[in-house]
């Protein structure tokens, strides 16, 4: 029996792995022959593709990429990520600086061939094969192309005569054991493509300096450049004063004889070459570990020339310390080219990468060593960076991180963050940028594919987390461990397509151990890693601590034991599940740390300190830092921040701002801004404290949070008398997940506002009795909002509904009346140049129950077509004059409901509604060419309120349009009105001259500078 089952769980074993295609890898061996047009910016020529086909599949069609047809149009690929992005230079560019490939006429062995465009991939061609090409079979595939060179709005393209020449000629996509590998170009996201060998032949006017992938086979061409060698050594003997920022350095007229120039490149997946004739160029040469000798090259222009003045040392260095690291370099050179780049700071190709503009010497060589480094993650490495953008970018940067911290003594610059932000922290920029996004809630896994990433993620996923895991795993396993399963993996997967499960498996093999934790949970997912100690007690002569994982990954951990600011000793751990107890030996430290070198993704590590003595061992000693900062997890900071203020009523007021928000954000946030109010003697002030959920369901965040606020609202000089409102608002907000890709949010919203008003108690006869204690009103609201804040055509709209209880006695004959009120609200924009719209919005809301339709004064809880200080019933808003009815505070406007913009005070019942209104407000950005940079624009406002007040007409519209500043965003914004109906013309006339039309609005709760924050760190 034990043998029949041996038996067949053997035989189960070579039918699964049978079932499973074997390792293949396609072979694409290019010859290609182009000129260069420099005054029509085109490139015409032909390519030669032998295909072979090494799949054990019989291929009937060939996917092939025509990228230069990304810049065809703005309905590519290209274009709607740059526009969902945040970028519309293409989107709006003119047609004559878009691109294409044209002239396409294929054979394949000489018999023609028909191909077919993707419908909304343009780039993405299918060629249909005469016959199916047999498995180990190759075919031989010819055509001419031209392609029209685009101005640069990503990699391929031109400046000027300046020509970056990449993704430029027709090629096959990947087929691997997964299928084909068809992928529109995009500028967020790099590609896939076949290793093979290139004969590229290039004519172009003989002044140009060229720099290019392969070995240059034109002796001719060899000798120029050793001329123009010698020429940038002598300019730079002479210089005095090399330029470090941009340079419009002209372009020479080009030569009428041109040249023709040939190189040969083996084992590449890829042939990229930029032309300028105003080129510098130095050569160096770097000797390897084993003798080998490597030529490096720079080229560059006037523009940052004092930095790549010595570049060529940077690209030696470079070379040099990948092929000691990882592998020992296999091309015959490497070069750096100086040029225009709008995909970054640089991009890499085989043997050669374009830098863009940098602002020092060490960023410089950051970004060169970067590029470089590519060589060896994608260059040799082939694995496919759209859909696994981490194994390049992250490995790239782990390495990238080490030259520096060789050469330059850290590992990141840190200068992003400006230093009172960092000091007192021991945060990194990519821990920062993580724990930043992933407390959101908005972080995504490494693996997401490049066009599923939410910007910022792509960033993180690609290039910042992918280094801290490296080095999580470098310190567990050991440095010497750990690079020479590095060095396995190179020499095991060079010039193949590894994917991330060959990547484990050399990793597993070499370290022999399972290392699910970091691949599948840090790599593959988005799993959370967040450890805590939670307890201590002494155990003879060991310490017994105990562990709780808050995290869903389970990944080892290191505890380190420290005396005043040293390290003592460092010991690793197993990962946990839930809680566990490990034992640490005693000794003659006061501290433990968990993850004392920050290598761990940990979210939260103010729960990572213990005391080895004292009662309070968890305890984090408070201090106060003037403004803000980024987070210090070994202490409770409190950030204080003086602050003036002043409305009508309280007058001058001045107070401090306490609160514990930093970056990242916390889960339980909190900020107050007490008051003192000179006029009115007392205290004023605002408050909000919140506690931040993170569901793994349908919502990424759910907020739930208190909000106070306390101000004097009226003021009467006769009676002297000043009266205070209290408002607490209870909230709790619910935002949906969505796809992180685009810029769309959904949040439901439920809050119940309390407002809790003095009022003044006159007697029968008019005399004033005093103040009441206050009379309370409750209102409960509902509201889903959703926004698509994309740059083209966003668009938003609302919806909500409010109920109330109310205990105004002066407006209620009974002193209690209930309403039950709904809206809608709809915002669209027509987008018809860069940052220039056309805004459309509109508003409509009614009750559906209101006893106090036909009251007048109208209620205070109407509906209003222009929002002011008297009619925000909910105290919502702030205003300078709450109040008031003349002067420049009474001209104060609100930006809801009806959202029209004219100030007549409260003298007046005009706009407002207990039944229903409607409104549309119209307001446009003019041409630049008009306003320049002053954000002027003209607004239209038209709306309808009914009214069931017997004395006034039932069916009114009103109209107003003028010319507004908008500063600030919109935040702030001043309108000065041009035209009005009758009604508001009246209303005008007797507010007197034209200065008590003009109104402003002050958006102080979009002023907050924590939502300021949030909107810049967070699009």
């Amino acid at each position: 029996m034990k043998t029949i089952l041996l038996t067949l769980f053997f035989a189960l074993m070579f039918f699964n792995i049978q079932a499973q295609k074997s390792y293949f890898q396609q072979t694409v061996d290019y010859t290609i022959n182009v000129t260069l047009d420099d005054q029509n910016h085109t490139l015409k020529g032909t390519i030669e593709m032998v295909y072979t086909n090494n799949s054990p599949d019989a291929l009937g069609f060939l996917y092939m990429h025509l990228w230069p047809n990304a810049f065809k149009d703005t309905e590519t690929a290209f274009s709607r990520q740059q526009v969902r992005t945040g970028n519309t230079r293409f989107y709006f560019s003119d047609e004559k600086e878009r691109g294409f490939i044209t002239g396409l006429d294929f054979t394949t062995d000489e018999v023609p061939a028909s191909f077919t465009l993707e419908p909304s991939n343009p780039d993405i061609a299918i060629l249909t094969l005469g016959q199916p090409l047999a498995s180990g079979a190759s075919v031989r595939i010819k055509t001419p192309f031209e392609v029209k060179i685009p101005a640069s709005f990503s990699r391929l393209g031109h400046v000027g005569q300046s020509y970056q020449m990449t993704q430029w000629f027709p090629k096959p996509a990947v087929y691997d054991r997964n299928g084909w590998h068809q992928m529109p170009y995009l500028d967020m996201g790099e590609f896939y493509s076949e290793f093979g060998s290139f004969d590229v032949t290039i004519t172009l006017p003989e002044n140009y300096v060229v720099g290019a992938t392969g070995t240059l086979e034109t002796a001719s061409e060899r000798a120029f450049l050793e001329e123009q060698v010698k020429s940038t050594n002598m300019y730079f003997d002479t210089l005095k004063n090399p330029v470090q920022g941009f340079d419009r350095e002209a372009f020479p007229p080009s030569s009428a004889t041109m040249k023709t120039i040939r190189y040969t490149a083996e084992n590449v997946h890829d042939f990229a070459w930029f032309a300028d004739k105003r080129f510098k160029v130095r050569k160096s040469e770097v000797t390897l570990a084993s003798g080998k000798k490597v030529d490096t090259w720079v080229m560059f222009t006037k523009t940052n020339e004092a930095y790549w003045e010595k570049a060529v040392d940077y690209v030696s260095r470079s070379v040099r310390f990948y092929s000691d690291q990882v592998g020992e370099y296999p091309y015959p050179h490497a070069t750096a080219i100086q040029s225009a780049l709008s995909a970054g700071g640089g991009m890499e190709y085989p043997m050669i990468t374009v830098i863009g503009q940098t602002g020092s010497a060490e960023s410089l060589d950051e970004v060169i060593t970067h590029e470089v480094g590519h060589n060896w993650f994608y260059g040799i490495l082939g694995s496919n960076e759209r859909d696994h953008a981490w194994m390049d970018e992250g490995f790239n940067s782990f390495y990238e991180q080490r030259y520096m911290t060789e050469y330059y003594g850290h590992a990141e610059d840190a200068n992003y963050i400006p230093a009172f932000l960092m000091k007192d922290s021991d945060m990194g920029l990519s821990e920062l940028a993580y724990d930043f996004f992933k407390r959101k809630g908005k972080s995504q896994a490494c693996d997401t594919p490049s066009d599923d990433f939410y910007a910022p993620n792509y960033l993180i996923g690609a290039y910042l987390k992918p280094p801290m895991v490296l080095k999580y795993l470098e310190n567990y396993v050991g440095l010497e461990a750990f690079d020479k399963a590095m060095q396995s993996y190179f020499t095991q997967w060079k010039f193949k397509h590894p994917q991330p499960e060959d990547f484990q498996a050399v990793m597993e093999s070499s370290l022999g151990q399972s290392l699910d934790w970091v691949v599948k949970d840090l790599f593959l997912t988005d799993k959370t890693l967040d450890y805590a100690l939670t307890g201590i007690r002494e155990e003879g002569d060991q310490y017994q601590l105990t562990v709780k994982n808050k995290g869903e990954t389970s990944g080892p951990f290191s505890i380190s034991a420290k005396k005043d600011t040293g390290l003592v000793t460092t010991q690793w751990y197993e990962g946990i599940e839930n809680k566990a107890t490990v034992n640490f030996p005693k000794g003659d430290y006061d501290l433990l740390v968990l993850d004392e070198t920050r290598s761990m993704p940990d979210l939260y590590r103010n729960n990572n300190n213990l005391k080895t003595s004292g009662i309070f061992k968890k305890a984090e000693p408070l201090h106060l830092k003037f403004l803000g900062g980024v987070e210090n997890d070994k202490r409770s900071t409190l950030y204080y921040l003086p602050l003036p203020a002043r409305n009508a009523y309280d007058g001058f007021m001045l107070g401090v701002a306490l609160y514990n928000t930093a970056l990242p954000s916390k889960k339980l946030e909190f900020r107050v801004l007490p008051l003192y109010g000179f006029k009115s003697k007392s205290l004023a002030g605002t408050g909000d404290i919140h506690y931040n959920f993170m569901p793994d369901n349908v919502f990424r965040n759910i907020r739930l949070g208190l909000n106070v606020r306390r101000f004097h609202f009226f003021d009467n000089e006769t009676d002297a008398y000043n009266l205070a409102y209290n408002r607490f608002k209870p909230y709790l907000d619910f935002t949906f997940k969505t796809k992180l890709a685009f810029p769309v949010t959904k949040k439901l919203s439920l809050s119940a506002t309390i407002v809790d008003k003095e009022e003044a108690i006159y007697d029968y006869d008019g005399t004033f009795y005093g103040l009441s204690d206050g009379n309370t009103a409750y209102y409960i609201r509902l509201i889903y909002d959703y926004q698509n804040k994309r740059v083209v055509n966003p668009n938003s709209f609302q919806i909500g509904i409010e109920t109330n209880q109310l205990d105004y006695y002066g407006w209620a004959l009974s002193g209690f009346t209930s309403h039950i009120k709904a809206w809608i609200e709809l915002n669209t924009a027509y987008t018809y140049a860069s940052k220039r719209n056309i805004d459309l919005r509109f508003f409509a809301g009614g009750f559906l129950k209101n006893p106090e339709s036909s009251a007048f004064p109208v209620f205070p809880d109407a509906f209003n077509l222009s929002a002011q200080g008297y009619n925000d019933y909910r105290f919502d808003d702030f205003y300078f004059g709450r109040s008031e009815n003349k002067g420049l505070r009474a001209n104060q406007i609100g930006g809801g409901e009806g959202g029209m913009k004219f100030p007549i005070g409260n003298a007046f019942s005009l706009g407002r509604s207990g039944s229903y209104i409607a409104a549309l407000n119209l307001r446009a950005d003019l041409p630049k060419k008009l306003t320049g940079k002053i954000p002027l624009k003209p607004y239209f406002d038209i709306g309808y309120f009914h009214s069931e007040v017997p004395f006034i007409d039932k069916h009114n519209f009103l109209w107003s349009g003028g010319l507004l500043l908008e500063i600030l965003g919109g935040r702030a914004e001043i309108y000065f009105p041009v035209i009005s109906s009758k009604e508001i013309q009246d209303r005008f006339k007797e507010r007197g001259n034209y200065f008590q039309r003009i109104g402003f609005k002050i958006d102080l709760n979009n002023l907050n500078p924590w939502e300021l924050l949030e909107d810049i760190l967070v699009p």
